[in-house]
């Protein structure tokens, strides 16, 4: 649709081409409608400065907003990285005056896509407690219901506190464009950059579009004499695949790059992060726990606060807690769910229950169980299930991740009297099946410490860490099958001092 251009002062506002309004003197933040109840707590409020820009945003998992790349640069095309300029983004409160519900957080990075009004905006630290919105996997049909939410100004008031939604027809083509028509008083205003264009699916909602251009005919501070009211949308269906490979948390990752990392205990009682490079190797540590950690059991796989990033779960003088990950991989103060023998060892092996919680496999009293995380943002596990009758005091455990790609977690185990490896497969029921021999070779005295990798070099395949009886670190690419060879291949990642490790994970 020619009849809409884009301004060159976009500035994070809805742009008509005959107005071409900026938030550069006047920031604006909300969409002329109908004030937003809570189940619109994934919309985003974004502030771009002290008060540049200002536009609207989605939650579309805990530590990632889309909007409209215009919103960060007139061209639509930020670079991709750090923010040019601070921002400031708020999730899940449609009043903005209500402070004890949703979050504030600093957006880090920026992810543009590479021909379309889209931009993903990362958070500093992930939000719990607010549900992402779904998004769509089919186009919008001709003349369909949505719903456009938005914190821009409206037809009378230059910074409202609330989100408005206003209710429009929407028809789309094979093109990156939806056209928006108001079936009522509705208007897209400055501000509303970014906003969602949600669709009914039965009971709930889902993502189709992000608002993008509008005449902004009506809108405060438009120009009398225009009086159109239509918008476009970019749609976001066709390219699902790309939000979702950028949003989705890695296993493994703890500092938020994306890349699998390590978590050691020295023999100074210290904990310390190995970030993970991407091709099996680990970068310089950082220290993450100065002391008290010496003989603790100490596992990291899944979120356990519900904020999107992965914590540390750790049994410590005979209390297991959980450590939340303060997004850089640094940790905040532990919250106890539950006490342990400290003869007991943990390993965070995934959600085999499959319902969207991580869970813990536990060796105690030479039994193996299995306690199930619990839905909801204050960490706890339920009730333990035990898999395994004996046998397992001798047993080292490591958690690959899915070694067979059936989309469950699966476990290995270190039998410390022969070295052999052995591989249990994960089951529908969130149990384990019968062991298949892994590998031969792995004596304590070969290889003192193991630890499942995740996909450590990103290829898709679950890999393993070991260090060897000479001080060194290796690195297990995963193979086509489960079945692993008799101690190897494996490549050298790290070159000496790794004697000094009690633990790792």
């Amino acid at each position: 649709m020619s009849q809409f251009k884009r301004s060159a002062q976009v500035s994070g506002a809805i742009a008509a081409g005959a107005v071409g309004l900026s938030l550069l003197s006047t920031p604006s933040q909300a969409l002329q409608g109908s004030v937003a109840n809570a189940s619109y707590g994934f919309s985003a409020r974004i502030l771009i400065g002290e008060s540049e820009r200002a536009c609207t945003g989605t939650l579309v998992s805990q530590r990632w907003v889309l909007t409209a790349a215009s919103c960060f640069a007139a061209n639509g095309k930020p670079a991709a990285g750090k923010p040019a300029v601070a921002t400031t983004v708020t999730v899940g409160r449609t009043d903005l005056t209500q402070t004890s519900t949703g979050a504030v957080r600093t957006a880090v990075e920026l992810v543009p896509h590479p021909d379309r009004d889209l931009v993903l905006v990362k958070l500093n630290t992930g939000v719990a407690g607010v549900k992402p919105a779904a998004l769509a996997a089919t186009p919008v049909t001709a003349d369909q219901a949505v719903t456009v939410a938005g914190f821009g100004r409206t037809k009378t008031t230059w910074v409202p506190n609330t989100l408005h939604t206003g209710a429009f027809n929407a028809t789309g083509d094979s093109s990156a464009n939806i056209a928006l028509t108001p079936t009522g008083d509705a208007v897209i205003c400055q501000g509303d950059t970014g906003g969602p264009v949600l669709r009914a699916n039965g009971q709930s909602q889902e993502l189709v579009a992000v608002a993008s251009r509008s005449w902004q005919g009506g809108c405060l501070g438009t120009p009398a004499t225009e009086t159109r009211t239509d918008a476009l949308a970019t749609r976001i269906d066709d390219v699902r695949a790309w939000i979702t490979g950028n949003v989705t948390p890695v296993a493994g990752d703890m500092n938020g790059d994306n890349k699998p990392d390590m978590v050691a205990v020295d023999d100074e009682g210290q904990l310390r992060l190995y970030p993970g490079t991407g091709t099996g190797a680990v970068g310089a540590h950082a220290l993450i726990g100065t002391g008290g950690w010496g003989g603790a059991s100490v596992t990291h796989r899944g979120d356990w606060t519900g904020d999107g990033m992965e914590d540390i779960v750790a049994l410590v003088g005979g209390e297991l807690r959980v450590y939340p990950n303060r997004g850089d991989g640094t940790l905040a103060a532990p919250v106890k769910i539950g006490t342990l023998p400290t003869t007991a060892r943990i390993v965070g092996v995934g959600d085999t229950t499959r319902d969207g919680q991580p869970d813990l496999a536990v060796t105690n009293d030479d039994k193996l169980w299995i306690y199930p995380g619990v839905v909801g943002t204050t960490p706890k596990h339920g009730t333990p299930i035990q898999i395994g009758t004996g046998g397992w005091d001798v047993m080292t455990l490591t958690a690959p991740g899915d070694a067979n790609k059936d989309g469950r977690p699966d476990l290995l185990a270190r039998d410390t009297r022969d070295g052999i490896f052995y591989v249990y497969l994960g089951q529908p029921n969130g149990s384990f099946s019968d062991r298949t021999e892994f590998g031969r070779g792995y004596t304590v005295a070969n290889r003192p410490l193991v630890a499942g990798a995740s996909d450590a070099n990103r290829d898709g395949v679950a890999d393993m860490w070991a260090t060897a009886g000479d001080g060194t670190l290796r690195f297990y690419k995963g193979g086509s099958d489960i079945h692993g060879p008799i101690d190897g291949p494996s490549v050298q990642v790290g070159t000496g001092g790794w004697g000094a490790i009690k633990s790792i994970s």
